[in-house]
Order: structure tokens, then C-alpha cells, then sequence
């Protein structure tokens, strides 16, 4: 718990709040069910206390809810900038290779996330992209789970008669071999 709060310190640190206000909210964020059972055991205690707790709790949820709304706001904005920023850099700067890996990584990542654009073809071509990897990336695992337990299970290579005739023959040497093997030394 003290990680949290340190990390919650860190995370807030920049809002302008106290210390203790950062920590809780960041807290209530990250744990919002056990913050509402604490809240729900506390305010049962007595009726003038449920009264008071209520109509606090309505003001807070009302500005928690509108905080939480401007955050999601800002978040998906600042989504919005990103992307333009990396499809300019693309488009204006010779980047190192690395630097444009990376970029054209971000870049693709965000396609799938910012809104639509229908203007614009290297953003269909990047959802569309993004959208094929990641369900061809299932399918592939499915299939390597498939092919994997079908070779455990030795329901994807079938012998004929012939080769089954030829490889009993083979162990049965290999284990007349390791026998007599067994009995000379001794």
C-alpha cells in the first residue's frame, strides 16, 4: 500500500492538491469498489450521518463523474494531436531508422484509436492494417495450438501399414539391442 502511495504521489504530484487529497483520489481511481463499501459501511452508522454522508456523496460523485468526463476528454484529444504530430514527422522529417520504426509503431497504434477519417487513406490503410494483425495474430496462435496438440495427440501423421511394419521392426531391434546389451557385462 505504501508503493501505491508513493506511485499515486508521483502520478498527481503536478495537480496542485495536497499529498493526502492525490493519494486518496488516485486510490478511489484505482479501487473504486472497495471505496464504495468502505464509504456504504461508514455512512450506516447513524441517521444524522447517512443524511450528511448522502448529500456529500452526491456532490462528489457529481464532480468525480464531471472530472472523470474532462479527463476522458483530454486523453482523447491529446490521442488526436499525437497521431497528427506522427503523420507529419512521417510526412516532413527524413527520421534514423529506429526513430521511424517506432514512430510508424505509435502511429499505427493509434489509428485504430483516434476518430474516424475519412480523408484520409494512409489512416484507413493503418486501421485497417492494425485490425488485420491483430485477429491474423489469434489466428495464428489458434492454429499453432491446433497443429501442436494434434502432433501430441499423433493425429496429424499417419502411417501406412508399410511404415508402420518398418518402425515396429525398428524398436524391436532397439530394444533387443539395449537388452543385450544389459546381459553381457554382467
Amino acid at each position: 500500500m505504501a508503493a501505491l502511495r508513493v506511485a499515486a504521489r508521483r502520478l498527481v504530484s503536478g495537480g496542485g492538491q495536497t499529498p493526502a487529497v492525490a493519494v486518496g483520489e488516485a486510490q478511489r481511481r484505482i479501487f473504486p469498489r472497495l471505496f464504495q463499501v468502505n464509504r456504504a459501511r461508514s455512512t450506516t452508522s447513524s441517521a444524522a450521518a447517512v443524511n450528511s454522508n448522502a448529500a456529500e456523496g452526491k456532490g462528489l460523485i457529481v464532480e468525480d463523474r464531471e472530472r472523470r468526463v474532462k479527463l476522458l476528454m483530454d486523453i482523447h484529444r491529446r490521442k488526436e494531436d499525437l497521431y497528427d504530430l506522427t503523420s507529419e514527422a512521417e510526412r516532413i522529417y527524413k527520421l534514423p531508422r529506429r526513430e521511424a520504426r517506432e514512430i510508424a509503431r505509435l502511429r499505427q497504434e493509434l489509428a485504430t484509436q483516434v476518430d474516424c477519417r475519412p480523408n484520409d487513406s494512409t489512416w484507413r490503410l493503418l486501421r485497417g492494417k492494425g485490425i488485420f494483425e491483430r485477429y491474423f495474430g489469434f489466428g495464428a496462435s489458434m492454429f499453432s495450438i491446433y497443429v501442436l496438440t494434434s502432433m501430441c495427440i499423433g493425429s496429424i501423421v499417419e502411417l501406412e501399414p508399410r511404415e508402420q511394419r518398418w518402425l515396429k521392426k525398428k524398436r524391436s531391434e532397439a530394444s533387443k539391442a539395449k537388452s543385450g546389451d544389459k546381459v553381457s557385462p554382467n
